[in-house]
């Protein structure tokens, strides 16, 4: 059985509002070429957003820029989300004049769970987003559109530094700890389909591969080789998935030794061959 993408835009439908149940992302890594703000509805699914990855619930919101890689695991069956999904041109448009800062904040923390009130806003914007889209004879739809997803995206930035940022720091780290950690993840994503070593990251950070490995433990509880393994996982899963590359190609795109090499490393990290994972998933 196939499911419809809901995070899809055209030319015509550069902003997009409804609800789904998501059934297009289980168990399949997708590169996501428009943004997307979601509000969970109705049950619950273990989601990856790029290297970060939590279980979402009723009242979870999730931000997914474009370009982004989204998975869903776990989903049960009630899952529902509501969803505004914009173009990578809008959301441009919209994000012109916005603080190059905001942008590493947003990467930082793209799944939040916020209190009640701010809930009640986000509901709110919802129904006015909703509202606008369905407005089709409005001669300022376009401009109310753009300007509301500016004012959403300010607003969630706003909401992610003063309560999600702003969480207990884990016992035994420091602000500093926190800023490398986050500044790993952002160098993982960013590089991981070619760089597989702490070493490289390590340089990168100026700090040694022994102290960034405590940093990563400490806060992600996590090593850090199994962040960057599980970042390259999911990029080969997006491969196999959304492309026609043979698993050879595959393997030279991201600089493994051979196919041979790849298909031992995807195995040991999912359970299964490239050529078995691809199958599956038709």
């Amino acid at each position: 059985m196939t499911f419809d993408n809901p995070l899809t835009t055209t030319v015509e439908e550069q902003f997009v509002v409804g609800e789904s149940d998501f059934a297009f992302f289980d168990d399949y890594a997708y590169r996501c070429e428009a943004g997307a703000i979601l509000l969970c509805r109705k049950g619950s699914a273990e989601t990856t957003v790029n290297q970060y990855r939590s279980v979402i619930r009723p009242g979870s919101l999730v931000l997914v820029l474009p370009g982004t890689v989204l998975l869903l695991t776990r989903r049960t069956a009630d899952f529902r989300m509501s969803y505004c999904v914009f173009s990578r041109e809008l959301f441009a448009e919209a994000g012109f004049r916005l603080d190059p800062d905001y942008f590493r904040v947003m990467a930082e923390c793209p799944i939040s769970n916020p209190p009640a009130r701010i809930l009640e806003g986000a509901l709110h914007w919802f129904r006015m987003a909703e509202y606008t889209y369905r407005d089709r004879g409005n001669k300022f739809r376009n401009i109310i559109i753009k300007n509301r997803l500016q004012n959403v995206l300010l607003e969630i930035c706003d909401k992610i530094q003063r309560f999600s940022l702003q969480r207990p720091q884990t016992s035994g780290t420091t602000n500093r700890q926190t800023e490398l950690f986050h500044r790993f993840v952002a160098l993982v994503h960013e590089h991981c389909t070619v760089e597989r070593e702490v070493a490289f990251y390590a340089d990168r950070l100026c700090i040694s591969t022994r102290y960034l490995s405590t940093i990563v433990r400490n806060i992600a509880h996590r090593s850090a080789k199994e962040l960057i393994d599980a970042a390259a996982v999911l990029e080969i899963k997006m491969l196999l998935q959304t492309t026609d590359l043979s698993v050879q190609e595959i393997a030279y795109r991201l600089r493994f030794p051979d196919q041979s090499y790849l298909g031992r490393y995807f195995r040991k990290h999912a359970g299964v061959s490239p050529t078995d994972f691809r199958s599956q998933k038709k």
